[in-house]
């Protein structure tokens, strides 16, 4: 795991859990934040809400993981929202044409409002 990559868990009422992860989503983290992911799947979490604001460099380890979790959620019948994308996300996602295979919303409240949590 990064020496700066952090993510904090908290319960988002149901079957939601709201992640919000900061520092250096890359090679290094990318690991960490799956595992963590796929354990929450696996203990009955069907959606996620990951708050990005606090990303400050994304590499292309960390893009492919947030589009391999958003599909294997969906194939599990639930779904991931990515919310709060700081510039260095959004930057990438937008550059790479990856906004449409993602549900990106701009706040955690709008993330639950649109999965009424």
């Amino acid at each position: 795991m990064g020496s700066d990559f952090r993510i904090e868990e908290e319960d988002a009422g149901g079957d939601t859990r709201l992640l919000r992860v900061s520092g250096r989503l890359d090679a290094k983290s990318a690991p960490s934040f799956v595992a963590l992911c796929r354990t929450l799947r696996s203990r009955g979490t069907r959606r996620l809400v990951v708050n990005l604001s606090g990303i400050s460099f994304v590499a292309s380890s960390g893009i492919g993981v947030l589009l391999a979790l958003t599909e294997e959620y969906q194939d599990a019948g639930g779904s991931v929202v990515l919310a709060s994308l700081s510039e260095p996300v959004r930057s990438v996602l937008e550059l790479l044409n990856l906004t449409q295979f993602l549900t990106i919303v701009s706040s955690e409240e709008e993330a639950r409002q649109s999965l009424g949590v």
